[in-house]
């Protein structure tokens, strides 16, 4: 056994030197363990972990904010990982039923989502492979950087309601690294919601980015008709269709996927703003 101290728990957590047996009730987490080779020790994960696709094999232990007790038990995992945000409540609660928990950070920037991947690699003993593929990430970071730059850009996703980002999120964060701006690139929160439509419309933006929700079939028009509905109908981007559409969950995600998905985003983006016919 290893101890690891945690910032976020202020004390230190004796973790298995190395785990064989980790739950993970986060996305990103899964993903990052996937693509450091631990998948054979990933014994269960949340409903919301889909990435890699291969991952749709292992059971589901629960959801961001609920946890399948007689399950977990059954798997007996000698590490879970979580992430902070909505899931420090199950912290405790997880301790107090015996188990090993250790919460890594919901990051606020990009070096954050690399970061998050050397901590992951030092959790599992896989430190080299994490040292690794940090820096293919950090290779991506100076591949796209200012790949958008002058772009005026209006990022924007629903999770029941309209959701904009502000400067302590990891996607405005990328966005800035891109070149592009955006109406609350000096917000200093994380995400906006129900963000503010003067400001929308006194920023007027070139383009809109939306990313799509679960089962969501967005197409241009659709959301055209969404701004429009709200009073946005003199957007430049809304009446000239410059509007650039992502998958569900591309941005959204903050694992080493991120940087791939930035790469799609630059293509929709520099599509919507090609000349039309």
């Amino acid at each position: 056994m290893v101890k690891l101290f945690s910032e976020i728990l202020g004390k230190e957590v004796e973790v298995p030197e190395r785990p064989s047996r980790i739950v993970s009730l986060a996305p990103a987490i899964t993903e990052t363990l996937y693509m450091l080779g631990a998948e054979d020790r990933v014994v269960g994960v949340s409903f919301f972990c889909d990435k890699p696709p291969e991952v749709s094999k292992k059971p589901r232990v629960g959801a961001y904010l609920n946890v399948n007790y007689s399950l977990l038990q059954k798997l007996n995992p000698d590490l879970i990982l979580v992430t902070t945000g909505a899931q420090r409540d199950r912290i405790a609660e997880l301790e107090t039923k015996g188990y090993t928990v250790y919460p890594i950070p919901l990051p606020v920037s990009i070096y954050g989502i690399i970061d998050n991947v050397i901590v992951t690699g030092i959790l599992i003993g896989e430190l080299q492979k994490a040292r690794e593929l940090a820096f293919s990430l950090v290779k991506q970071v100076l591949d796209l950087k200012d790949a958008l730059t002058g772009v005026k850009l209006y990022y924007e996703i629903d999770l029941g309601g309209p959701v904009s980002v502000g400067a302590h999120s990891y996607i405005g964060d990328a966005l800035d690294l891109l070149g592009a701006s955006h109406p609350f690139s000096e917000a200093r929160v994380p995400y906006i919601v129900n963000p503010d439509n003067s400001a929308i419309a006194k920023f007027d933006p070139d383009v809109i980015v939306y990313e799509q929700k679960l089962g969501e079939n967005a197409t241009p028009d659709k959301v055209r008709r969404r701004f429009a509905e709200r009073g946005l109908d003199n957007l430049r981007a809304v009446k000239e269709g410059r509007i650039a559409i992502l998958d569900y969950d591309s941005l959204a995600h903050y694992g080493p996927s991120f940087f791939s998905a930035l790469k799609d985003l630059i293509n929709k983006v520099k599509e919507a703003l090609s000349p039309r016919q």
